[in-house]
């Protein structure tokens, strides 16, 4: 007898002849294998819907269907799951062989066939049974990474939509356009606003693809959003998220980054470049005139002792536009292997209208990508330098008082030359009075106050810069280059704030707010005469000379003692009556 297989089947033979039948059985069980018999097609489809065998063998010539319509019969029903076949028949014609083969026997054996060679075909549909278990095993595994996966991708995209805030991409003056190189984006942009009403743009460019890229820019939100509400510079900003980057993510994982303050009021841009190719400057008939080509190292390369935090500053045309872009785009290629390149950016935006910049590169990236995934993520952010500000609100006539139960309070912050030249004491102070009761409400209008009388503590009263810089087309780029090397050099001198908050009965709190430098002072009482003479809008928007309109509308006081380097505003904590704001 032969040896029997280390694993039994259930075997359905099917043979109309009985002889046959009889002796296929006796050699299947000496086998080892359980086997059921029938004579016709119909039968053995009757018993695999019950029996479920794992192992059909057929004899080719039955009556009616014949075996191979059994198989593709078999076949067709059972929806492409696999139940092992064997044919076997007298005839040796190759293109009966051809059919069986076609209708999917996995062996096929001429009869008599002898128990060895019985042995020998079931070895080999037993090793095809194996490898099917395996694959739908491996099947079962995918499907289960599949699912894991998915699931994985959904919370990750749900945080960070969380995290990206794209809401705040919904600033009318950011339009953007991101294409990502795989089902997520290393790259990611962030629009937000300070309390003073500057519009601040991140685009960073995590190394690598996918969602390892991407986890590595989600330290960057957080910080980017936290501090821009508090009103910090973006060279602040820029250190706080390479000191972050440097302690969560690996020594090989940077961001490259290009950070973009738009004063709106100032008319004037501020950029930190670090990795990223420059922001280009371009002009209402889509000429570029200016490339801001500083660059710095990305983020998280270098410790905080070595970050360079210097920004370029420009006045700019209102009606001009800011281009900020990612490697991906500028090194798209074309058919002959030639990369767009800044230049060839250049080329595309000139005599385009702002408002067919962004759908022109958007077309010109999915034609150089043929509509595939590019190979590298790809970020454009185009952003207008023209703001509908939000009128100044006047010092309330009207008031509505808000519930006061906290106590009176006092605050006094004095900085030293070292501190001004690397801290900014705005968000300083406004981040520490916005924890007492009542105040973060007014947080925007206090900011606005907080920074005249700062900006004018520190650009008038120690680095003694006059407003007249201001003057003409290329003033301000003057006054803030002269501010920078007057600061860099400033050795003595300080400006301190006092704030005080006291409580009325019967009416809303009042915050006393001084602010002193230790310069000589300026000539107040001509200015405030001509703020008091001139109050107009107009005034407000000039690139100088508005400080104290806007103090005066503002505040419900405004006070210079000494020689001018000493001024005292009241400020009172109270929403304007219906009537006062039309």
């Amino acid at each position: 007898m032969a040896e029997r297989d280390s694993e039994s089947l259930f075997i359905l033979v099917v043979d109309d002849n009985p002889d046959d039948l009889f002796l296929i059985r006796r050699d299947l069980v000496a086998l080892g294998h359980r086997v059921a018999g029938v004579s016709t097609a119909n039968e053995a489809l009757d018993h695999i819907a019950r029996a479920h065998p794992d192992v059909l063998m057929t004899d080719v010539g039955l009556p009616g269907m014949d075996g191979i319509e059994l198989l593709q019969t078999v076949r067709a029903r059972t929806d492409g799951s696999w139940i092992p076949s064997l044919v076997f028949t007298g005839s040796l014609d190759e293109a009966t062989q051809m059919r069986a083969l076609e209708a999917g026997a996995d062996a096929y054996l001429c009869k008599p066939a002898s128990r060895e060679m019985l042995h020998a075909k079931l070895g080999v549909i037993l090793r095809l049974r194996a490898m099917q278990r395996q694959a739908e095993e491996r099947n079962r595994e995918l499907a289960r990474y599949r699912s894991i996966q998915e699931e994985e991708q959904r919370l990750a995209r749900f945080v960070m939509e969380r995290l990206i805030n794209r809401e705040a991409l919904g600033d009318p003056v950011v339009s953007h356009f991101i294409a990502a190189a795989a089902e997520f984006s290393g790259d990611l942009i962030a629009a937000a606003r300070t309390p003073g009403n500057v519009l601040h743009v991140l685009l960073a460019d995590g190394a690598g693809h996918g969602l390892a890229a991407s986890l590595n820019v989600l330290p960057v939100t957080a910080p980017f959003y936290r501090m821009t509400e508090r009103g910090f510079g973006i060279d602040a900003i820029a250190r706080e998220i390479n000191s972050k980057v440097r302690a969560l993510l690996p020594v090989d994982r940077f961001i490259a980054a290009t950070l973009v303050a738009v004063n709106f009021r100032e008319r004037y841009v501020t950029v930190w470049n670090g990795g990223n190719p420059g922001p280009l400057l371009v002009r209402p008939d889509g000429g570029v005139r200016l490339h801001f080509n500083r660059h710095h190292f990305p983020l998280g390369v270098v410790d905080d002792d070595e970050f360079d935090g210097t920004v370029d500053s420009h006045v700019v045309n209102p009606h001009d536009h800011l281009l900020l872009f990612s490697d991906g785009l500028i090194e798209l290629e074309d058919a002959a292997d030639k990369a767009l390149g800044v230049d060839g950016l250049g080329e595309v935006l000139n005599g385009l209208p702002a408002a067919a910049r962004l759908p022109r590169l958007t077309e010109i990236v999915h034609r150089l990508t043929g509509g595939n995934p590019p190979r590298d993520d790809i970020s454009i952010a185009q952003i207008a330098l023209t703001d509908t500000p939000n009128p100044v609100p006047a010092a309330p006539s009207g008031e509505m008082q808000a519930p006061f139960t906290a106590s009176d309070w006092r605050l006094v912050l004095r900085l030293g030359a070292t501190d001004l030249k690397r801290l900014d004491a705005v968000p300083l102070i406004l981040g520490a009075i916005e924890q007492f009761e009542g105040v973060r409400p007014f947080a925007g209008r206090l900011f606005l106050v907080l920074s005249e009388l700062f900006n004018n503590a520190l650009d008038h009263g120690l680095l003694r810069l006059p407003s007249s810089l201001k003057v003409g087309s290329e003033g301000m780029d003057v006054f803030l280059e002269e501010r920078s090397r007057r600061l860099a050099r400033l050795a003595v001198g300080a400006v301190e704030f006092e704030l005080t908050l006291r409580q009325n009965l019967g009416r809303s709190p009042v915050l006393h707010i001084g602010c002193a430098d230790t310069g000589p002072g300026f000539d107040h009482e001509a200015q405030v005469e001509a703020a008091l003479r001139e109050p107009t809008s107009e005034d407000m928007l000039k690139g100088h000379g508005r400080g104290i309109p806007l103090l005066l509308r503002v505040c419900e006081e405004v006070r210079y003692s000494g020689a001018g380097n000493r001024v005292d505003v009241i400020f009172r904590l109270a929403e304007r009556a219906p009537d006062s704001l039309k």
